[in-house]
């Protein structure tokens, strides 16, 4: 499933910055849970606690796919792929426990150049004997320009430059595309969650009395891409408006915007997504850390870009989700995206 495609296509800008996006390369196989520093390019925020997991088609014991000891799951790309428990249960009263995963990039990131991250996630198919099953609001990446240090295995206070409001759970795997401004020369990019405590909705989706929140990473890219609303360079596809399809029946199509500039001047004033024969049922407007900010007529839904008090927001990404009616399968019954506000 693919939540959100912005732009697609062979960009003729420069190449990106990620390393050993697919985690590919390693100095070794893995051969238990927790080896992630045998990944090139990557690591655990400098926790000495939190160890992250490397999971590898020709790794061995603990280390193997298709079987890891939190669930069954084959790579999205190649042959490794990267596992976190973004939150642990601990004892009551007890704070939850945090595990992050950290790319170094080649270079930092040009300032003012706009480009599109994509990177895939799954919770597996969950095994009997597993302590994951839990679902966890604000899994998401977070970009800095100095090396995050997590003290222990608590909360690392990064400002996220995408999450997922809701908490997301699915046995197979998603890929979640999103298109950003870079404001500063940022050099690393983390995984996890960053939101505090009081702030998670935390949901058992899987097993009896689950303490993890566990979900597999694989097949990041990021490449600079023109700014949304500009034509792109010769061999760019502009994927606008975004096609949501469910498979087999045509009146899941719709037609979904990825920016909009509501200043008045008549051109593109509103977010205008059509949908299809089948009308959602909820159709909402968040903001990045998930705060709910509008409510749309899922028949004929359309946003001016302001709050639930007449302010125009200020420009920058949001979120939106809806919900189709109960007749659907649970599995497709969500469906999610960003969309750009530009002033």
């Amino acid at each position: 499933m693919t939540l959100l495609v912005l732009w697609a296509g062979v960009s003729q800008l420069a190449s990106a910055q990620l390393v050993n996006p697919g985690f590919e390369l390693s100095s070794g196989m893995p051969a238990a849970p927790g080896m992630w520093h045998l990944l090139h390019g990557w690591n655990n925020a400098f926790s000495g606690i939190s160890s992250p997991d490397f999971f590898h088609m020709d790794g061995t014991l603990g280390g193997d796919l298709p079987e890891t000891p939190v669930a069954m799951v084959h790579p999205a790309d190649g042959r490794g792929v990267a596992g976190l428990a973004v939150i642990k249960r601990n004892g009551a009263g007890q704070p939850l426990s945090r595990e992050y995963l950290v790319q170094a990039f080649d270079q930092p990131l040009q300032v003012g150049q706009h480009y599109q991250l994509s990177f895939s996630l799954t919770n597996g198919e969950r095994l009997p004997t597993s302590l994951s099953g839990l679902a966890v609001n604000g899994v998401g990446v977070a970009l800095t320009e100095d090396q995050p240090a997590q003290f222990g295995d608590g909360v690392l206070d990064l400002s996220p430059a995408f999450q997922f409001p809701y908490a997301r759970y699915d046995e197979e795997w998603e890929q979640v595309t999103m298109t950003f401004l870079a404001d500063a020369p940022h050099r690393f990019l983390t995984i996890g969650v960053f939101l505090p405590d009081e702030a998670l909705e935390a949901e058992i989706r899987a097993g009896t009395n689950p303490s993890l929140a566990y979900y597999f990473f694989d097949a990041f890219s990021m490449e600079p891409v023109p700014p949304p609303g500009e034509p792109g360079p010769a061999g760019v596809e502009v994927k606008d408006p975004l096609d949501v399809d469910e498979p087999g029946d045509a009146g899941f199509g719709m037609f979904v915007p990825n920016a909009f500039s509501p200043n008045g001047d008549g051109l593109n004033d509103m977010f205008k997504p059509q949908v299809g024969e089948v009308k959602p049922v909820n159709f909402g407007i968040y903001t990045r850390w998930g705060q709910r900010i509008a409510e749309l007529d899922p028949g004929s839904p359309e946003w001016d870009g302001k709050d639930g008090q007449g302010k125009l927001l200020s420009p920058g990404v949001y979120i939106w989700m809806l919900e189709w009616p109960r007749s659907v399968p649970q599995e497709q019954r969500s469906q999610q995206g960003a969309v750009m506000l530009l002033h």
